[in-house]
């Protein structure tokens, strides 16, 4: 049973079903973006990088209740689920295409500036994410204002 005190102990939020490690998938490509400027050689782990649904992230990695984060967000209502997909679908999209202008490109200074746009971008689409997992935020507010400092702390500390 989903019980909200099972869900937070498993660091699931228990109203949006949804868990917060699934982002994780997004912030190491971040960090290898942020990279490139400086580390032109990165380009080749960025471009080594591959979508990973939900449910794929959870089953190949080693979290402990995979297993019960599956389960939750089989369950997840389906207007959190939608919200967060499409936001997770944006941030796929602007991979795919820099990801192709990283290829044209190679290592080069432009190069470097195509890798800081696009980690500005996915950093703002990883907090509204972030905001939707933990019912933080609601769909209509702004996607390029992540939820404040404060309102991240006080959904933390309701799990």
């Amino acid at each position: 049973m989903l019980t909200p005190e099972r869900l937070r102990a498993a660091n699931i939020h228990p109203e949006t079903k949804l868990a917060t490690d699934y982002l994780n998938h997004f912030n190491e490509v971040i960090m290898l973006l942020e990279l490139v400027p400086s580390m032109p050689d990165c380009i080749e782990d960025v471009l080594g990088w591959q979508p990973a649904t939900y449910e794929e992230h959870f089953i190949r990695s080693s979290y402990r209740d995979k297993e019960l984060v599956l389960e939750a967000f089989a369950q997840a209502p389906v207007i959190s689920r939608r919200r967060f997909l499409a936001v997770v679908e944006e941030m796929n999209q602007i991979m795919a295409d820099t990801i192709g202008q990283l290829t044209d490109q190679g290592p080069t200074a432009v190069a470097g500036f195509i890798a800081e746009e696009a980690a500005d971008r996915l950093k703002h689409l990883a907090a509204r994410a972030a905001g939707l997992m933990n019912a933080v935020i609601e769909q209509d507010e702004d996607v390029l204002e992540p939820a404040s400092a404060q309102d991240a702390i006080d959904a933390l500390m309701t799990r």
